[in-house]
């Protein structure tokens, strides 16, 4: 486990060290908790895949619905 410094402003820590307190959480399990809360928990290699492709295709095609050129698409 790695060690951290974060910076923020005064009120915003006071107010994080409350929330804290009221979770009966140290500031870093809390700090911790919260950004995994946000970024979510790893994924496996397969998941992730499978998460990209469900995702929403790219659109490539120009305005006339005509793909790039390859020269175009390797720049």
């Amino acid at each position: 486990m790695k060690n951290v410094t974060v910076t923020m402003d005064d009120a915003l820590l006071q107010r994080a060290r409350v929330a804290a307190a009221r979770e009966g959480k140290s500031l870093s399990r809390f700090v911790a908790e919260t950004v995994e809360r946000r970024i979510g928990q790893p994924m496996t290699q397969p998941e992730a895949i499978e998460r990209f492709l469900a995702g929403p295709l790219m659109n490539l095609t120009d305005e006339n619905g005509k793909a790039p050129p390859r020269d175009a698409l390797n720049e």
